[in-house]
């Protein structure tokens, strides 16, 4: 009878170890990404492929967000919120598809910039001399892109002409293109 109740007991402990097992893991499994009204149907092996993004500037809510992959412009905005009341959208495709690790910056309308940094349309921010602020003025610079800019500065000193901004981390000849006329060094 003793033995009986070794064996039923030892059953029960496996019984609870492996119920326990299940639950834990199941728990802990990592979320899917959620089908909702902006993703696509791009699957591998019934799960959702997905890209990061970050999104920041003029949006309500800035941060990094997954999205499936083949995800737009307009799906990033909407799922930080949407613009603000400062945000320029006069040159932003909402259309464009997104890549993995893409970083997407709204810029404010030329008026709140010149508003809120006291500038004209045709002033240049310089680049050995300016904040973190000014240099956010600049289309296409964000945090990420001040942050770095100051960084070299403090780092390699002083640039030397306005073609030694494509030393810095995030600025290749692209951007450089769409900045060179808003930045100067004096």
């Amino acid at each position: 009878m003793k033995h009986n109740k070794k064996i039923v007991g030892s059953i029960i402990i496996v019984l609870l170890s492996f119920t326990f097992l299940i639950v834990g893991y199941c728990i802990s499994k990592p979320k899917k990404v959620e089908e909702t009204d902006i993703f696509v149907n791009n699957t591998v092996d019934g799960e959702k492929e997905i890209i990061t993004i970050y999104i920041n500037g003029e949006v309500k809510s800035p941060g990094v967000y997954d999205l499936p992959i083949d995800s737009r412009v307009k799906d990033a905005l909407k799922i930080a919120g949407g613009f603000t009341k400062n945000a320029d959208t006069s040159t932003l495709n909402l259309a464009q598809i997104l890549k993995d690790e893409e970083h997407i910056y709204i810029d404010k309308t030329e008026k709140e910039q010149t508003t809120s940094n006291i500038k004209t349309k045709d002033s240049k921010v310089n680049i050995n001399k300016a904040s973190k602020d000014e240099l956010k003025t600049i289309p296409g610079v964000g945090d990420i892109t001040a942050d770095n800019i100051i960084n070299y500065r403090e780092e390699k000193g002083r640039f030397n002409s306005i073609d030694d901004i494509k030393k810095v981390d995030r600025i290749g000849e692209k951007t450089f293109e769409k900045i060179k006329s808003k930045i100067d060094i004096k």
